[in-house]
């Protein structure tokens, strides 16, 4: 077949790690692992053209022939398990295979044409995994949201975020997964006993992921700054609403990194400012949680910054970036599942892009999202202290602070998405990881 290079090595060589769960190969019946999802019968079926394949728990999907020669384990390069079969050499009207058996008492089926001699054999927890009918995209979405826990400041106190010490994360992979799930789970998670340098920092945050460099640096601090010299909000005392970070950039970061090495006792007794807020706590909002909201109660809102990109923007000496983007992002084939909440109000672009009859509705529907973010209902006040770091995950949770008169510091960096949901896939088992892959 024209494209496909094949080799003994590849056609026995087992995929190692995390690589089983997009690429499952057949192995020594010693070596196999229990399959979660037995095939109970497997057909062609002429009339659709398809290979329709009946799992134990009750799914039914199908294969196009082409789709199943395209997805033959044997094809990958046994060693770097990049494609060896070049997919446009293939015929999209490739016939139902000549041979349709399940095997191995359900752990496997195997497909075989008699025009070239092609056989493959497919793990059924490979297939099962990547059916690609809607049904099973759908149940995939419902998975992924039932690992994610929206919650409101009532729900998540500081007291309640998931947390491990700086030497564990630094040291032991159980601690690392355990701060990584609980960003999958809740956005954000808090570790103690750090220390202060930006080295010793840096150093524990690369157990999660290299620091993304942008026209900040790689890490910063936010200490504040003389007022003549002040580039971004975050270098003063003044209180900020809560907001998702550089919503300007078209690829933003993933994960928001704070490390508390100042903290200045409050100035009042009652530890309030002139605002009646904790002075210099971190605030933080759970944008999935406000979509829930926004979905349920204001519905025309959630449709439009779910159909309207806006545009924001970023100057300063030497920079100009802008991005268009909608606030509200769905996961790939979803209309429902969200991948990304983005919104930052102090970066918005002068509204000179919308039709006249919609620059209302915008602002109607930007009065609504702010209500919520800056409801107390929806706000977790943490007042972190100095050795405490709050990792956020900037496509979901809103960070901002309340106003304070002392001297509060906090050292930190971004992390790529990319990055830490990478960590996190190496982690965990193989059948536990698809989920984190489609995300």
């Amino acid at each position: 077949m024209a494209g496909l290079v094949r080799t003994a090595a590849a056609a026995r060589r087992p995929l190692a790690g995390a690589a089983r769960a997009q690429w499952t190969v057949r192995q020594q019946p010693q070596q196999r692992r229990a399959l979660s999802m037995a095939i109970k019968q497997a057909s062609a079926v002429d009339a659709d053209g398809v290979v329709r394949v009946s799992f134990a728990d009750g799914h039914e999907s199908s294969f196009h022939p082409v789709w199943l020669k395209d997805h033959n384990p044997d094809t990958l390069h046994p060693t770097s398990l990049q494609r060896q079969l070049d997919s446009a050499t293939l015929d999209p009207e490739t016939p139902l295979p000549d041979e349709v058996s399940v095997v191995d008492n359900g752990a496997r089926v195997q497909v075989a044409w008699a025009a070239d001699g092609e056989r493959i054999t497919f793990d059924a927890d490979f297939l099962r995994r990547h059916c690609y009918d809607a049904s099973a995209l759908a149940e995939r979405h419902e998975r992924l949201a039932k690992m994610r826990t929206p919650w409101a400041s009532k729900d998540l106190p500081k007291e309640a975020v998931t947390r491990v010490t700086g030497a564990d994360l630094a040291s032991s992979d159980d601690a690392l997964r355990k701060v990584l799930q609980a960003l999958v789970k809740d956005g954000v998670t808090i570790v103690t006993d750090m220390p202060s340098s930006i080295d010793e920092t840096e150093a524990i945050v690369r157990r999660i992921g290299p620091p993304r460099e942008t026209f900040y640096g790689g890490m910063w601090d936010t200490a504040p700054k003389a007022e003549g010299e002040v580039n971004d909000t975050a270098y003063t005392k003044d209180a900020l609403h809560g907001h998702t970070d550089t919503s300007y950039l078209l690829d933003s970061p993933g994960l928001q990194i704070f490390n508390c090495v100042a903290q200045s006792d409050p100035t009042t007794e009652d530890g309030l400012n002139h605002e009646g807020e904790i002075e210099g706590a971190t605030k933080l909002v759970d944008g999935f949680k406000v979509l829930d909201v926004l979905k349920n109660e204001y519905p025309e809102t959630f449709e439009f910054f779910a159909t309207t990109p806006l545009k924001w923007h970023c100057i300063e000496d030497g920079v100009f970036v802008k991005a268009w983007a909608r606030v509200i992002e769905f996961e790939p084939g979803s209309t429902t599942a969200i991948k990304q909440f983005r919104y930052n109000s102090y970066d918005l672009s002068p509204v000179d892009y919308l039709a006249p009859e919609k620059v209302l509705d915008y602002y109607r529907h930007t009065k609504i999202i702010n209500d919520l973010l800056r409801d107390p209902k929806y706000i977790s006040y943490m007042r972190m202290n100095v050795g405490e770091m709050v990792i956020i995950d900037n496509h979901r949770v809103c960070h901002g602070r309340t106003a304070f008169s002392g001297f509060r510091n906090m050292v930190g960096c971004y992390i790529g998405r990319d990055d830490w949901l990478s960590k996190l896939r190496t982690l965990l088992p193989a059948e536990d990881n698809t989920l984190i892959n489609d995300e």
